[in-house]
């Protein structure tokens, strides 16, 4: 229960400082005028729908351009609807190009209420993950986050759940890329003339420095190499320099990069990120014990 309250004390809070398209004091989407419909499509983790309360203002038929005639000032005007059906339209652009793993599509903080033991450790952490989200709205500055743990302790969870609200409260763009396989694969992979990333390495490295939020799932799995040293040392700088939120997650504690490259990459993620480690069981085996 005090997890429970917790939570809904922090989404209260957070719901507060989001983008509002709504009615202010509508009950059901706090004023943001949209609503995560876990009824529908439950195999794709819900959809967003309009709230009631942008029915109930609603005058067009609910189609781009979400426009109407107005017979009194004998013109057409933009729905009173229309923004915050753009803003759904925005949310479902982004979450299609965010690399999310479809088993982390739309868990928001309400999912964690059953997921994470009330421990002291779960609260410490939550609680920054919590500021990061909170902070990002106000534009304060802020540091991103290294999460570290044993395997199954949820790091990889955590991360999606904070771009999740981010794309939900914001609308920001966001990216998830798993270190083997979304940044070293594909990078080896534009020198393939047989890859479709043949000849795109510049592009790829670009998308990754230059999004708003990136997660970068196992990292530290791969430092064996000096050019995936490189590559890696090439990324968390540019998004230093340009003050971009990284969040990083890994088996390993940050000191385990001081002697790559020279303390190059360990510096860097000195001053841009808060190291966290995550004490949990794997909650995968949990899951699996659960059924017996």
């Amino acid at each position: 229960m005090k997890m429970k309250h917790f939570l809904e004390d922090t989404i209260i809070e957070l719901e507060k400082n989001a983008n509002h398209y709504g009615v202010e004091d509508c009950k059901i989407c706090k004023g943001i005028g949209f609503i995560l419909d876990l009824e529908v499509h439950p195999k794709d983790f819900g959809t967003y729908k309009i709230c009631e309360c942008v029915e109930a203002i609603t005058k067009c038929d609910g189609n781009p351009p979400y426009v109407y005639y107005d017979p009194k000032d004998n013109c057409i005007k933009d729905c009173p609807s229309k923004k915050a059906r753009l803003a759904i339209k925005k949310i479902e652009h982004l979450e299609r190009n965010s690399g999310i793993p479809p088993r982390y599509k739309h868990k928001l903080l309400t999912f964690l209420d059953s997921e994470v033991p009330n421990s002291e450790n779960y609260y410490f952490v939550l609680d920054h993950a919590c500021a990061l989200i909170r902070n990002y709205g106000k534009k304060e500055d802020m540091m991103g986050l290294y999460l570290y743990g044993k395997t199954g302790s949820g790091k990889s969870l955590l991360s999606c759940i904070i771009l999740n609200e981010l794309i939900r409260l914001y609308q920001v763009e966001v990216k998830y890329a798993k270190i083997s396989r979304d940044i070293l694969g594909k990078i080896r992979d534009t020198f393939n003339p047989q890859s479709e990333y043949f000849g795109e390495g510049r592009k790829i490295e670009e998308e990754l420095a230059n999004v708003a939020v990136l997660v970068i799932d196992d990292f530290g799995v791969q430092k064996e190499t000096p050019w995936v040293n490189n590559v890696l040392y090439d990324l968390i700088d540019s998004r230093y320099e340009k003050n971009l939120l990284t969040i990083l997650t890994s088996n390993e504690p940050m000191d385990s990069w001081k002697e790559i490259s020279n303390g190059r990459v360990y510096s860097r993620l000195k001053e841009m990120c808060i190291e966290i480690y995550l004490d949990a069981e794997d909650y995968r085996l949990k899951k699996a014990r659960s059924i017996y």
